[in-house]
Parts: structure tokens; sequence; C-alpha cells
């Protein structure tokens, strides 16, 4: 089935606050052996993306797939810990890394049902323009056509695990062009230079949603080596 899966998709190089969790220590070396021994899966989706996080408390993150092969999830963000923000003349820029606060439900059109175990997320945005009517440490608000062209970064690095079978797939994502959208950034302090200290943001749309790509490694345990031809047969 995901050989036919493959054939609908493009192939491209891959993509929204608590200790990282690493890998499982219980899932034997030759099973991750295995995942990683044969090209990785890669998918061309549509989807839209709404985030909400802060550096003091719980927050929430919900991407929805609208086409093609990608995930569709709603999970729960601890709060962010490593995070800059810098705003210089009319523009600005904003980086952090966040972390689900547990494993969470999220299926992949196409695959099924599973749980993301471990996930990291990191984002780096830039506008050329934004709005700050209270002034030096008030709320920054920017949309769409504000973000800087390229300049919008937004990876999820992580392992899914489908519930059919407890099959791992790692696995990337990738958010490209975005058309449209809207963002709101309350800085920590009104220095110029500074740090989060809440984010919403919503890329894409039900209307207009963002080109996303992902790319799953596949564990493939049971792929047997083939014998050499013999002379006879060629």
């Amino acid at each position: 089935m995901l050989a036919r899966l493959v054939a609908s998709a493009f192939v491209a190089s891959l993509l929204g606050c608590a200790a990282r969790p690493g890998p499982s220590q219980d899932a034997p070396q030759a099973s991750w052996t295995a995942q990683r021994n044969y090209p990785p899966l890669v998918f061309a989706s549509q989807a839209f993306l709404h985030c909400d996080i802060s550096s003091t408390k719980a927050g929430r993150q919900v991407m929805t797939t609208t086409s093609g092969q990608g995930f569709s999830f709603d999970s729960m963000m601890a709060p962010i810990g490593k995070n800059k923000l810098e705003l210089h003349g009319q523009g600005m820029r904003y980086k952090f890394d966040a972390f689900p606060a547990a494993a969470f439900p999220a299926k992949f059109s196409g695959l099924g049902d599973g749980t993301v175990t471990e996930m990291k997320a990191e984002v780096e945005v830039a506008v050329q323009r934004f709005k700050q009517l209270g002034g030096a440490g008030t709320e920054i608000t920017f949309d769409a056509g504000d973000i800087t062209a390229d300049a919008a970064y937004v990876e999820f690095t992580g392992v899914w695990v489908r519930s059919s079978d407890a099959k791992r797939f790692p696995f990337r994502v990738l958010f490209g062009s975005v058309p449209a959208g809207s963002g709101k950034v309350l800085p920590a302090s009104a220095e110029p230079e500074t740090h989060i200290a809440a984010k919403m943001v919503v890329l894409g749309s039900a209307q207009s949603p963002a080109s996303v790509t992902t790319s799953l490694f596949e564990e493939e345990s049971d792929v047997a080596p083939l014998p050499a031809q013999s002379p006879q047969a060629r």
C-alpha cells in the first residue's frame, strides 16, 4: 500500500517547552536500523496550522491536512523554553523550539491513526513590517502578507507509531509557502532584543492552506536480501 502512496508524492528533501524526549530506550537497535535502511517516503500535501503557545503556561497546536497525505492532530504544548525575539526598524524576527506536553494521537491520511511519541517543533519567522499599537513592549501583530519571502520556517521532527500494527515511522514535516494567516507576539520586555512571553500564529486556512512536505522512514524488518543471479539465468 505504501508503495502506491509514494507514487503520488513528489520527491523533495525535507517540515510548531520541556526537556526533549529521547529515543525509546526499549526499542531494539536492530529496529532503528531497519527504519533507516531504505529511502524515506516523501509526501506533498496542503494543510493549515494554529499554534497558541506561551513561556509560562501550557499551549495548544492544531494541524489539519486538507488534501494529500499528511498529519492531522491536536496537541497540548509545554511552555516554550529556548526562544529569541528581535525588532529592527520596521522588521521583526523570532525563533523558538517547542515540545508537546505528552504523547498525542495523530492521523496520517492514507496510513491511518497513530500516536506521536516524540516530537520537536522548530520555528523561525521574519516579517518585513508589523503593528505595535501600544508601543514598545506591547503586543505585536502581523499577517501573511507581512512575512518576508522565504523567511518562515516551521519544522516538526519526531516519531509516529501506527495503531494498527505498532509500526514506527520517524518523520519530518516542513511547512512551505503560506498564502494566508496571521500572528500575534507578546514581547517579554520593551528591549529590541528580548524573548517571547506568548505567541499565537495561524499558517494557512481551510480555504487557502499552506504547502507541506512530509518525509517518513518506515520500519522494514522483513525485507530479505535476494540471492545472486546464477550464470545460467543470465
